[in-house]
């Protein structure tokens, strides 16, 4: 009875060993990365934003409440190379109880565990911006992106990324400024720090400026930003994001708002981002060290349990043949 309990105990153990490794080096990796059928939506509001309307009959700044949606889908039909995903976001930006002040897209393919921009030639990478006064423009610009794009990588850690700037045409690094808690989840804080800087030129009416001068004048883009992230750890995912921006058209001293303001994200997708982080943190962390670290508990103690009752079933059997060999002598 005792050997059966042995290779029992022997063979459940090993078993268990086994599935602790099967869930920490293979099921656990195929989680930690970004699904290739991902889509989702975002809600982010601009309270009081200093904006330009660029209506003919109007060329002048005007303060609006802004809402804006951002659509993001995974693009599944590219055989993009390795952890290579390739998403396609649409944002779009309205006026409150008004129309569309912006509208923009991009796509771009990026590590699917590290959250990085891939150079990935095949799987296409560039941004759409349509014009403020006419929506069915729209300029098509091919970008290579560097650093972070979408999300933070999982196992985010406490250092600094570089993070990609569409505006800047650049990656800048956010700052690891340290931990905070989220309505009771521990996150990690990030932040970056655009300083202020000329962007491009752009042909404005004079008058936009409260120039003497006649038609258009070559006026300067400049542009800053300071972006807050608080950013769940284990899943790279950002449960909450601040935007401060400050964007002017300047000429001959003058400036003159073309987008300065507050962006962040819903009160209401701040809770959903965060229930959503406890639960995929929950597992995705027990399937990294709590899973695995209990079926190894599990596992040895039955591997030693089998191979103590083992030995005593062998003690055993020596102990009756022993016996036996004396009765019979």
């Amino acid at each position: 009875m005792r050997s059966k309990l042995a290779a029992v105990s022997v063979g459940l153990g090993v078993f268990l060993i086994v599935a602790a490794a099967l869930v920490r080096f293979y099921a656990y990796p195929v989680l930690a990365n970004v699904p290739p059928d991902y889509e989702g939506t975002t809600k982010l509001e601009a309270k009081g934003a200093e904006i330009f309307n660029s209506d003919p009959d109007v060329l002048a700044p005007e303060t609006s409440d802004l809402d804006i949606t951002s659509f993001t889908i995974a693009d599944s039909g590219v055989k993009a190379p390795g952890d290579t995903v390739v998403w396609v976001n649409s944002t779009t930006v309205k006026r409150v109880g008004g129309e569309d002040f912006q509208q923009t897209r991009e796509r771009a393919p990026f590590d699917g565990k590290t959250g990085a921009a891939v150079d990935c030639a095949k799987c296409g990478s560039w941004e759409e911006v349509a014009s403020a006064d006419d929506f069915t423009k729209v300029d098509r610009v091919d970008v290579t992106r560097k650093g972070l794009v979408f999300k933070f990588p999982f196992a985010t850690e406490k250092k600094d990324y570089p993070l990609w700037d569409g505006t800047l045409g650049k990656a800048v690094d956010a700052k690891f400024e340290g931990e905070e808690k989220v309505d009771g989840l521990t996150v990690y804080k990030f932040v970056q720090t655009i300083p202020d800087t000329m962007v491009e030129t752009r042909s404005v009416p004079s008058k936009v400026f409260g120039s003497a001068e006649t038609g258009n004048v070559e006026a300067e883009m400049w542009y800053q930003m300071t972006r807050t992230f608080w950013v769940e750890p284990t899943t790279g995912s950002p449960v909450n994001r601040v935007e401060n921006r400050v964007q002017e058209l300047r000429y001959d001293g003058t400036s003159v708002p073309a987008f300065t303001g507050t962006v962040q994200y819903t009160q209401a997708q701040v809770d959903d981002l965060v229930s959503d982080a406890k639960g995929n943190a929950t597992l995705l962390g027990g399937m990294k060290l709590v899973f695995p670290g209990i079926l190894l508990l599990l596992g040895a103690g039955l591997l030693a349990a089998g191979l103590v009752l083992g030995k005593s079933a062998r003690q055993q059997r020596t102990a009756r043949r022993d016996d036996k060999a004396l009765v019979d002598a």
